[in-house]
């Protein structure tokens, strides 16, 4: 047996003494360059173009089979760049000789130095590599039909168990790739754009089964954009098949300049500053089944947003959370668009004054398309959460914003909305129905102890309701623009509040007006503060239906007067017809009222209508008042007049004898400055005296 083993050992020593020398001969013997024309001619064969190998080929032999090229050209297509379409400086491979006897493949790092590609796209709209595409089709073709003619022959033999995905990676060590101050020039001529990434570098580390590989790349992009990235990834052999885990890093970025850089106009945003800094990191496990990401951070100006996922692929499932700090939703809308979203007008164009020089109306709706990608959402299976610490949207401040999502069978929405707002809670649900060609929505909200005049204030650019009170709605509707969706919805809801006004409308002051015009007598002043009517508590509910919003139950109560309220709003013919019924209580006294309580007990109707945004208001006194009750009224009003013109006089008497008191102690305090005078100017004439009589 040992005699055996010494007899093998003197045979393989003499195969490597053999395979040595051989190598020896033909390193020596052989000049690689001398073989650079047929090279070249071969590759110009195989892919069109005309290869040039400019600089000198080197290769080694043990123990690494490698080789070194120096400046390689492909020539680009006809009718494109002067310059070659590919260009290498240098470009080194070697593979490892000793694990090849083993059956293993090690290879050392492809270093490629200043490589340079140069894309086009003519103003046909042809790329510059289409030529190239077309062969490799037409190669992979030709590979298919000889791939499906082996399995047809393979499936005549008895069948073999088929090795674990990745158990022919288990002897395969890759050294890496270095490309170093690489570059990509892209023009298209159809859209007159140009792209430069110069310089550009990538480095990936040594790949191996179960071995984390570390990346990093980097890329100036234009003149000024820096992009950096780094990553590490590990690609493994689990039981249920290949596992890939990685992470990675991007370093802080411009987007607005990146934008820039790579020939696309930057999106204006109503903040300059925002859209300027991101950056962000994350981790990722990853099988053929499913898509874990454990962990995502990401940085945009001031808001960060922290999330995790998973996703399947084939059902398609996804699971996430994601929290969100803060983000001012506003700063990142179009300076149009926001200023259109903070005067009310919901087709995000800004309100402008009409041919008449009133207030616009919303416009055509149908302009305002529902166009939302319904396909992909049909199969999807969701559950997330959402969570925002704080979001400015609309001009609204919501804080504490937390949303439960989930849907299945294209049904997909919100099962559960809580926020803080403006002093109040807001809770409730919003569903998008994505089953049908056009989406259609099922939304409800709750508004608890919420502070009307701010709320109106950012998200209708004015306040018309002040108060603390509640708010409830809900509705259904679909279509495949704004317009079909009102006209769809059906919803109904309630509002409440207490201790507040309605600005815009002063019920006294118009009650006012009408009687002075009935008596033909000039017309009250107006009130000093804004137009408003101010009220204890107001209640009403309401109904939406065919795009016309109807309430029959409106109810407000003041110390001055009560009032009811009926009547439709169609929204879409911008038209209301409203009826209000002001009735003024018994005990109304003239402390209270000095030209109102003479109506006590009466009712006085007010008629609202014509244009939605700028109504008529109309009422028939003197159908709600008997002569004898305007007789009155106008009585109370000339009481009210004198009053007011004995108090004025009262006033301007008091005024006149301040004036005079002023006078006098201003006279009396002149008096006794210019007594001080003189006597100053009398003691300083005896002191001069004096000092001339001792001189001399």
């Amino acid at each position: 047996m040992l005699r055996l083993l010494k007899w093998l050992l003197l045979i393989l020593l003499a195969l490597i003494v053999t395979l040595g020398v051989a190598i020896a001969v033909v390193a020596t013997v052989i000049d690689p360059n001398d073989y650079r024309d047929d090279l070249a001619e071969l590759a110009e064969r195989e892919l069109g173009r005309e290869l040039e190998i400019e600089g000198e080929i080197e290769w080694s032999f043990f123990p690494w089979l490698g080789i070194e090229i120096g400046r390689v050209t492909l020539a680009d297509a006809e009718g494109y760049y002067d310059e070659p379409f590919v260009e290498i400086d240098r470009l080194s491979a070697a593979v490892q000789v000793w694990p090849l006897l083993r059956g293993e493949l090690h290879t050392r790092a492809v270093e490629l130095e200043r490589p340079i590609v140069r894309l086009m796209r003519d103003e046909d709209g042809r790329d510059n590599w289409a030529d190239l595409a077309e062969r490799f089709a037409a190669a992979e073709d030709e590979h298919e039909d000889d791939t499906a003619a082996q399995e047809s022959a393979d499936s005549e033999s008895p069948a073999q168990d088929s090795p674990a995905d990745l158990e022919a990676l288990g002897g395969i060590v890759i050294g890496g790739l270095r490309l170093h101050e690489g570059a990509v020039y892209w023009e298209d001529r159809s859209e007159d754009r140009q792209i430069q990434l110069d310089p550009l570098n990538l480095e990936v580390d040594t790949l191996r089964l179960d071995e984390p590989v570390g990346v990093r790349a980097d890329v100036l992009v234009g003149d000024e954009e820096r992009v950096a990235f780094s990553g590490e990834a590990r690609l493994s052999q689990t039981d249920a098949g290949p596992e890939i885990a990685a992470s990675w890093t991007l370093d802080p970025l411009d987007p607005k300049g990146l934008l820039q850089a790579l020939g696309e106009e930057p999106p204006e945003t109503t903040d300059p500053e925002v859209m300027r800094s991101l950056s962000g990191s994350g981790t990722i496990d990853a099988t053929a089944e499913r898509i874990d990401v454990t962990r995502l951070i990401l940085d945009l100006d001031d808001s960060r947003v922290e999330a995790q996922a998973a996703i399947e692929p084939e059902q398609p499932t996804i699971e996430f959370a994601a929290q969100l700090d803060r983000i001012d939703l506003d700063g990142y809308l179009p300076p149009e668009a926001a200023e259109g979203e903070a005067n009310g007008n919901g087709n995000g164009e800004t309100a402008t004054a009409n041919d008449n020089g009133g207030p616009e109306g919303l416009g055509d709706l149908r302009e305002v398309a529902l166009d939302f990608p319904l396909e992909p959402l049909r199969p999807l299976i969701l559950d997330g959460r959402v969570g925002i610490g704080e979001l400015r949207a609309a001009d609204l401040t919501v804080t504490d914003f937390e949303a439960l999502l989930s849907g299945a069978d294209g049904e997909l929405g919100a099962e559960s909305l809580q926020a803080h707002l403006y002093e109040g809670e807001l809770a409730g649900h919003a569903w998008l129905d994505a089953r049908d060609d056009d989406p259609a929505f099922d939304v409800a909200a709750s508004l608890e102890g919420v502070a009307f005049a701010p709320l109106l204030e950012d998200l209708l650019g004015r306040d018309w309701l002040h108060g603390t009170g509640q708010f409830h709605f809900e509705g259904s509707g679909g279509g495949p623009h704004l317009h079909g969706l009102i006209e769809d919805f059906d919803g109904s809801g309630h509002i409440a509040a207490e201790d507040g006004n309605l600005l815009g409308l002063n019920i006294p002051h118009k009650i006012r007006e009408a009687a002075a015009q009935l008596r033909r007598e000039d017309s009250p002043e107006p009130p000093g503060d804004a137009e408003r009517t101010d009220f204890s508590d107001l209640t009403a509910s309401f109904t939406l239906e065919d795009g016309v919003a109807r309430n029959d139950d409106l109810l407000l109560e003041s110390p001055l007067l009560d009032a009811t309220g009926e009547g439709s709003a169609d929204i879409l013919a911008e038209e209301i017809d409203y009826r209000v019924r002001a009735t003024f209580p018994d005990g109304l006294s003239e402390d209270d009222a000095p030209l109102l309580y003479h109506l006590a007990g009466a009712t006085v109707p007010l008629e609202i209508s014509g244009f939605l945004f700028d109504p008529d208001i109309r009422l028939d006194l003197a159908a709600a008042l008997g002569e004898e009750r305007l007789e009155r009224l106008g009585a109370a009003r000339e009481e009210f007049d004198e009053r007011v013109d004995e108090e004025r006089e009262r006033l301007e008497q008091k005024a006149q004898q301040e004036r005079e008191r002023l006078e006098q102690e201003a006279k009396q305090e002149r008096e006794r400055l210019e007594r001080e005078a003189q006597e100053q100017r009398d003691d300083a004439e005896r002191r001069l005296r004096e000092e001339l009589e001792s001189f001399f």
